[in-house]
């Protein structure tokens, strides 16, 4: 197939309707997706080398290191990370004997780190921490915590971001499915 060809078979399928212009470099949840995606895939590569635990597994450690005992669902909640990742990282720093599980009233799991784990997580603070710090390199200290106060301004708006969005999957958006297809 000739390069005409490709052209013509593809401009045969291409929607008589334009996309919505969508401005990538000033769209706050692609920037906050980006910079997120990229920092944890660095910090997973680097944990994975020094430590031989994941992004995931250090987010575990450091809640456990920070609230010092929880459950998974607890976690999973407050780290906002699927049920499953939080199960399976919990899996692997037991078998690594970073973390403890006790079930003192019969039902809850509360899990907490071990020796070990304390030490897994101040050695890998450390490193989150001269991480953080080169990623916030060439702010101010005023634009610190001005970045941080936005920040947690947004995470106050996430129940509403949550509420609009299961009322956009009950309703639809009302321009939605384009005329002359059926919802």
């Amino acid at each position: 197939m000739t390069v005409d060809q490709t052209t013509k078979s593809t401009s045969q399928h291409l929607p008589d309707v334009a996309p919505l212009p969508l401005d990538l470099e000033n769209h706050v949840p692609s920037l906050l997706v980006w910079v997120n995606n990229k920092f944890a895939a660095d910090g997973s590569k680097a944990y994975r080398k020094m430590f031989n635990v994941g992004i995931s597994d250090w987010r575990v450690v450091a809640y456990l290191g920070v609230k010092t005992e929880g459950t998974a669902s607890e976690m999973s909640e407050f780290l906002g990370m699927d049920k499953a990742a939080v199960s399976r990282s919990i899996a692997t720093l037991k078998d690594k004997g970073y973390i403890a599980a006790e079930q003192p009233n019969g039902r809850r799991i509360s899990l907490t780190l071990t020796r070990q784990g304390v030490g897994l997580y101040n050695a890998m603070l450390k490193v989150a921490l001269r991480r953080a710090e080169v990623l916030l390199s060439g702010f101010s200290q005023t634009e610190r915590e001005t970045l941080i106060a936005l920040m947690q301004k947004m995470h106050m708006n996430i129940p509403h971001v949550v509420e609009t969005t299961d009322a956009l999957i009950k309703d639809g958006p009302s321009d939605w499915p384009p005329s002359g297809r059926s919802r």
